[in-house]
């Protein structure tokens, strides 16, 4: 099985997501509050859909490379040429 980068982004992204919740348990001051404001929730919500849409992607992939396979003509013997 072939790897999937949204399936390893979607799991590093839960990794960041735990460490973030972690980091606000103990960091709680207004500075919290901007970075919270200004970086981690458009970063979450940017990842969020960069996932989705690789997601879509990876899918689209895999489903013409099933049809690919699955509608190829078998090359006969004397159609290899060296």
């Amino acid at each position: 099985m072939t790897a999937r980068p949204d399936r390893d982004g979607d799991e590093q992204f839960g990794l960041l997501g735990i460490a973030w919740e972690e980091a606000v348990q103990r960091w709680q001051d207004e500075v919290a509050g901007r970075f919270d404001a200004d970086r981690w929730t458009p970063l979450a919500q940017r990842s969020r859909a960069y996932l989705e849409a690789l997601r879509t992607l990876m899918d689209v992939l895999e489903t013409a490379e099933r049809h690919r396979v699955l509608t190829a003509v078998p090359m006969a013997r004397s159609d290899i040429r060296i």
